[in-house]
């Protein structure tokens, strides 16, 4: 689950902030997303909370640590294919998928090894 919404944080705070629309789409994304389907709600939110808070306080920081937690999903069968298309939702959930919000689902993309172009977030040529 750490390494699920750690890669949403990362995404959702990468324009330094997180729209009440980037929250919700993120809560109903996952909501859907089967590894995380066995926790409750609760522990979802309490885990998001936790790591908004270490944003805020210390953004390059908690960048850091949350990448080493969604790098524990390398090699996964599914989830790092799924983890990306849920990060790619929530950054267009506030309107737009700004350069900041696209390096860093590129970010992730490298910590999982995943191509972007895979996901059509790519850097242009």
């Amino acid at each position: 689950m750490e390494g699920i919404i750690a890669g949403c944080a990362i995404v959702a705070y990468a324009d330094g902030w997180v729209t009440q629309d980037e929250r919700s789409r993120m809560l109903a994304l996952i909501r859907g997303f089967e590894p995380i389907a066995i926790f409750g709600l609760d522990d979802v939110l309490a885990t998001f909370e936790a790591l908004s808070d270490r944003f805020v306080s210390d953004h390059d920081r908690a960048e850091r640590e949350s990448l080493e937690a969604v790098a524990k999903l390398r090699g996964a069968q599914r989830y790092p294919a799924l983890l990306v298309e849920t990060c790619c939702a929530i950054a267009a959930a506030d309107g737009g998928f700004d350069a900041e919000e696209r390096a860093a689902a590129i970010r992730i993309c490298g910590v999982l090894g995943l191509d972007p172009a895979d996901f059509n977030i790519a850097d242009a040529p």
